[in-house]
């Protein structure tokens, strides 16, 4: 459970121990906190104490008499029980009420632990992209390179702006080990803003990475950056990898096990957010091998336009009506709170699978959850895959569809031709699998 707990761990941790009185199932049991997030709680399991997984239990704050949770116990170890919050969070106000709550002492030491991280973390990129930098390379050897970019408090995450003066112009962030390969997640100084406004900026961070790196086999290209690089006039041959054949696949895989789950078992029909996309315009051909009718939704469209497959029907529409009875969505807008604008043309009891670049904020799905319409992440999964440290908002053990192509292609070179069956039934043989996940509040 230990593996479990670390895995789904989803907020920053306070660190604190309050009092609190558990109520279930006719019991009173009282008991401390060992942490608090805004969406759980971690505490100290009293002795002779047994409740399962999946059980759901009152909470109640000893020293904040107004406030109570309702809570599901979603693990169990010898000495804790971990809780999630049942359509609960904790606002900021909440939380910093129950940090002044506890001693003086407590609150000091969280505190410390959490600047120690954040530090140290820091300390340990500006160490690996200078005086380290030669040595991360020789150690990892790599064989493919994930480049990436991020946001200016993604960056935040690992440097600061006087470390960013001393670094390279593209940083290496992460291992990145799948079976016996090996390779090394690379970012841009450049912010996500920046690469999509300045194509020369583009073409700064493609050519600085294949000096970086000229001996690795595959270089994937994350989210919309193969939109910039294309934009940029650059063509995108090898070792440059545009990843669509892997985030096809992962959507394929993961709306063939929504249709799967017993309240949408009756669904003959699923809706693309973003059909007239890059990718958005291929999901939906392929997504008419599980359905009978696809909806390719996007304002781009200025009428209605119906394609028979030998599969299934395509419609590509911009009509808000098109969407009210439906209960299955892939989410591929170019941004991922722009789904808020289409919420009150969701049915209640919706699914959005969510694969936008930046993803859905936690604000948004909280919003969406008020209409009772669910999100969940796309991701896709081996069971021998890892990467180190995590980034922001994944698990480190889920992998981006866009870096699957590269990994299968590593595999099977010749499999990647634009064939997208061949290349599914590949990925699968291979050991790929799509997930869908509660996202990282973050």
């Amino acid at each position: 459970m230990r593996m479990v707990h670390g895995e789904y761990r989803r907020h920053l941790r306070s660190g604190i121990r309050v009092p609190v009185v558990l109520k279930y199932a006719n019991h009173v049991i009282e008991t401390t906190t060992l942490d608090v997030s805004a969406s759980g709680l971690r505490l100290k399991r009293p002795e002779r104490v047994y409740i399962r997984p999946g059980e759901t239990t009152d909470v109640e704050f000893r020293d904040m008499a107004d406030m109570n949770v309702a809570a599901t116990v979603a693990y169990t170890g010898k000495s804790h029980i971990g809780l999630q919050f049942y359509r609960r969070r904790f606002s900021d106000n909440e939380l910093s009420d129950l940090y002044d709550v506890a001693p003086s002492w407590q609150r000091l030491i969280a505190k410390s632990k959490r600047a120690l991280w954040k530090n140290s973390r820091r300390f340990a990129v500006f160490l690996a992209n200078t005086y380290l930098r030669s040595l991360v390379h020789a150690l990892a050897r790599p064989r493919f390179v994930f480049a990436v970019y991020g946001n200016q408090q993604q960056a935040g995450s690992y440097f600061t702006p006087a470390m960013a003066r001393r670094m390279p112009p593209n940083l290496v962030l992460g291992f990145i080990r799948n079976q016996d390969m090996r390779g090394l997640l690379v970012a841009s100084q450049f912010m996500e803003h920046e690469l999509e406004g300045d194509s020369d900026k583009v073409r700064q961070y493609l050519d600085q990475l294949q000096r970086d790196y000229p001996d690795v086999e595959r270089i994937a290209l994350v989210g919309r950056l193969p939109n910039f690089v294309m934009k940029a006039g650059i063509e995108i041959a090898e070792p440059l990898v545009e990843g669509s054949l892997g985030t096809r696949y992962m959507i394929w895989d993961v709306a063939r096990q929504m249709r799967e789950r017993p309240q949408y078992c009756q669904q003959t029909s699923i809706v693309v957010l973003g059909g007239a996309g890059r990718i958005g315009n291929a999901v939906c051909q392929d997504l008419t091998s599980l359905f009978d009718r696809v909806i390719g939704f996007d304002p781009r469209y200025e009428d209605d336009r119906e394609i028979t497959t030998d599969r299934g029907t395509v419609l590509q529409t911009s009509s808000l009506a098109r969407l009210h009875d439906e209960k299955l969505f892939i989410g591929l807008t170019h941004h991922g709170d722009a789904i808020l604008e289409l919420q009150h043309h969701m049915a209640p009891g919706a699914l959005i699978a969510d694969d936008t670049h930046p993803c859905i904020t936690l604000a948004a799905r909280e919003q969406l959850q008020e209409k009772q319409i669910a999100v969940e992440k796309v991701v896709l999964s081996h069971e021998e895959f890892l990467m180190w440290p995590r980034m922001p908002a994944w698990n480190n053990r889920d992998i981006p569809g866009c870096l699957v192509e590269a990994l299968v292609l590593l595999r099977q070179p010749g499999v990647g031709n634009g064939d997208f069956t061949a290349f599914r039934e590949e990925a699968e043989f291979l050991g790929f699998t799509g997930r869908l996940v509660r996202p990282l509040d973050e």
